[in-house]
């Protein structure tokens, strides 16, 4: 589950005050701003140390752990900084709440996620503590429970991502019919900008109808939502046409904020005609790129591609490697295990 709770460096702004002094809190929401997750935590624990915004530093050191998906050590310090946040600090509470029942979301710990969720919720109604809470049901098997915590979420709901965001912990607890259900909604939305078209073409991608989803994607590019061309390489893939999907990632390449992705893309086309050093090659140009929100796609696709080429030794080097920068991803951990077998 991905669902975005809130902006990290502006609410720690906003929490925190915004002095003009280089303090070690203000020098650590800076870099966590620029996603220098390591230093971040050194300036946070530096502005505990001076007693300096220490419950919000606390969950600077939080949210940099939960980046980089270290999510045990994101709990004990979204803990602590609830325990220093006193009565006063309603707004940090909430958020802290959020964050902790994410943190304990993703460590599989379904029953304190609900716990830290109803707490939340007493606290204020927020949308996303019900998500949060229902995809926790949903994992307990609490199904009528994670129904009526998702028909708050989508109730009135005019954003196509919450029907898509429930629609996807349903996919990811292999309910793909029953959370169908929630895209089925979402399409009832009356689109208007581009970015509406691309959600509805992510939505038809979802229910396998490629046809649908390349004319919303099409109409989405046409109003200049350049993301949608990135999305329909993905539909061309699942239509067959390798060829349309190499020419709609090439087209990306112009595109300065989607390169990294693009290449990704093109190293998926080669990958699938077992073009597999042409498929390194692109995933090294997408490294290139320096993308830092698309680097972990391409990492564990370098991994994926070494397997498929029987190169065993490199794919262990670089799962090795990835594992350094994400060691909680499940994924990467499984493919390391199937690896130590080779």
């Amino acid at each position: 589950m991905k669902k975005k709770i809130l902006g990290a460096a502006i609410l720690l702004c906003m929490l925190g005050g915004c002095s003009s002094g280089p303090t070690s809190y203000e020098t650590g929401k800076e870099n966590l701003e620029q996603q220098d997750y390591t230093q971040a935590i050194k300036n946070f624990q530096d502005a505990v140390e001076k007693e300096d915004h220490t419950a919000e530093a606390w969950r600077g050191i939080g949210v940099a752990w939960t980046e980089q998906g270290v999510y045990d050590k994101a709990q004990e310090a979204f803990e602590t900084a609830l325990g220093l946040a006193g009565e006063s600090g309603r707004a940090l509470k909430k958020d802290l709440h959020l964050y902790l029942a994410d943190a304990q979301y993703h460590q599989g710990d379904y029953q304190g996620c609900v716990d830290t969720c109803d707490s939340l919720l007493k606290i204020s109604r927020e949308s996303n503590g019900y998500f949060l809470r229902g995809s926790a049901y949903l994992h307990l098997k609490e199904y009528n429970r994670a129904e009526s915590d998702f028909a708050k979420v989508v109730s009135g709901s005019k954003d196509y991502e919450d029907y898509l965001d429930v629609y996807m912990v349903y996919r990811n607890c292999g309910l793909n019919a029953d959370g169908s259900e929630y895209l089925e909604d979402g399409l009832k939305i009356e689109p208007g900008n581009g970015e509406d078209y691309y959600h509805r073409g992510r939505i038809y991608f979802y229910l396998e109808d490629y046809e649908n989803a390349r004319k919303a994607l099409e109409t989405s590019a046409d109003k200049g939502y350049a993301m949608a061309r990135i999305y329909l390489g993905k539909v061309y893939m699942a239509m067959g046409d390798n060829e349309k999907a190499r020419e709609t990632y090439e087209q990306c390449l112009k595109e300065k904020d989607l390169t990294a992705e693009a290449y990704n893309g093109l190293a998926y086309c080669a990958a699938s005609e077992e073009d597999y050093e042409a498929a390194l090659s692109y995933i090294q140009e997408g490294l290139d790129q320096a993308d830092q929100e698309e680097e972990q796609a391409l990492l564990f696709n370098q991994i994926v591609v070494y397997e498929k080429m029987t190169d065993y030794d490199s794919a262990r080097k670089k799962v090795s490697e990835y594992l350094e920068l994400y060691p909680a991803d499940e994924n990467a951990i499984r493919e390391n295990y199937f690896l130590e077998t080779r």
